[in-house]
């Protein structure tokens, strides 16, 4: 009993995780449903929908170009196919999150820049038209 207790004990100090094989195996789907709910958390949508109002396709392409990195601590002491599968999953689904955002930037900003013009066209065909004298 006493070198049982020895052995969780440095397990524990160690900081290795005792897990049984049955809840540490997870399918595919599982693991994909993780990586897409993750992705949601990590993606900055601040930051692409800016991308998109500010430089409009460009930031679009940007968006789609510069596929997100998953966080390392959610892949240490995973098994590789695991590791594979959730890479995989968190990249597509950072990557649609990221264009997404992007296009709703790029389409408020071209939205804006309408508004300004029809506003600043209003403004200038006001001021230069004169009402007619009474002469």
């Amino acid at each position: 009993m006493r070198i049982l207790a020895k052995v969780l004990m440095a397990f524990a100090l160690l900081g290795l995780e005792l897990q049984p094989a049955a809840l540490a195996a997870q399918t595919p789907e599982e693991v994909c449903q993780q990586a897409r709910q993750d992705a949601q958390a990590e993606v900055n949508r601040a930051l692409w929908g800016g991308a998109g109002f500010f430089f409009g396709l460009l930031g679009i392409g940007a968006a789609y170009v510069l596929e997100p990195d998953p966080p390392a601590v959610k892949l240490v002491g995973k098994d590789p196919s695991y590791v594979m599968v959730y890479t995989d999953c968190f990249k597509k689904a950072g990557r649609d999150l990221q264009v997404r955002a992007a296009v709703e930037g790029c389409v408020v900003g071209r939205l804006v820049t309408v508004g300004l013009s029809v506003l600043y066209l209003a403004c200038v065909l006001g001021s230069t038209m004169q009402p007619a004298s009474a002469y």
